[in-house]
């Protein structure tokens, strides 16, 4: 063990540097991951997270909102890596969550989590998105649901252009990608060149929304110049190209969150 000096003790204390020391070495005893050195780096990193959904609760005449497992899947990934996580959306407030998502069906572990913990309540106050500067975060993630549709390509595309050109980390998932459409890296499209997985064409009719939807994102990624990258409909598909990281459907969540980190930390 290394001396310290009384000036040095203090200013350990005075920043409750050993308290998060042992948080994060309980959880790391907790969890055992297999690069403990790695995952104490990441807990005491304390990244500063912003999830970004939907405030649409309709689409034309489809009641919808944001898909709940894309909010509470990539949340937890977040959280249990020791980010500082918030959740915001485009007018602020109550988020409207797809019925549908909630269902028998569709509904996660992690719904069920965010349930039972009360962090469903962050929901009903959450951050508008005039109050996020990309200075300030260093992981931008887009929930997807069918509300993105109305308002996130108009309404994330800045924080999403400012976001990665300051280097920062962005991923989306499912129609999250909705407010990558009108985002730019530098005079270009942000997706142009790039690989990009989102909600494609085939997972769009199968929930008989191909005429509600302004445009399919699978053919909008490709008419931006990005390299549409495909999984079959429902599998767990995302994929990194460097600081952007995207996933195809609510399945892909908690994938593309943990993509996310990766490139946080890479």
């Amino acid at each position: 063990m290394c001396d310290i000096s009384a000036d040095g003790r203090a200013y350990l204390e005075e920043h409750k540097v050993e308290e998060s020391i042992r948080l994060a070495l309980a959880k790391i005893l907790k969890d055992k991951p297999s690069d403990p050195v790695k995952a104490l780096g990441m807990i005491l990193a304390n990244k500063k997270v912003v999830i970004l959904t939907t405030s649409a609760s309709a689409m034309g005449d489809h009641t919808t909102g944001a898909w709940s497992e894309e909010i509470t899947g990539p949340y937890y990934v977040f959280k249990d890596a020791g980010c500082d996580v918030k959740i915001a959306s485009i007018s602020g407030g109550t988020i409207p969550i797809d019925a549908g998502s909630l269902s028998d069906q569709f509904k996660t572990d992690n719904d069920k989590r965010f349930e039972s913990t009360g962090d469903i309540a962050l929901l009903e106050s959450s951050a508008p998105i005039s109050s996020i500067a990309a200075a300030d975060i260093d992981i931008l993630f887009l929930a997807g649901g069918h509300g993105t549709c109305v308002d996130f390509p108009e309404g994330a595309s800045q924080l999403v252009t400012d976001a990665y050109a300051a280097g920062k980390v962005v991923g989306a998932v499912c129609h999250g990608p909705m407010g990558l459409v009108n985002a730019k890296d530098g005079d270009k499209p942000l997706v142009s060149g790039k690989k990009i997985a989102a909600f494609s064409d085939v997972e769009e009719g199968q929930v008989q929304l191909t005429e509600k939807v302004p445009f399919l994102l699978e053919a909008k990624m490709k008419e931006l110049g990005a390299s549409y990258v495909t999984g079959d409909p429902w599998s767990e598909t995302a994929v990194l190209d460097g600081k952007l990281a995207t996933g195809q459907n609510p399945q892909s969540s908690v994938k593309t969150a943990k993509l996310c980190l990766e490139a946080a930390f890479a």
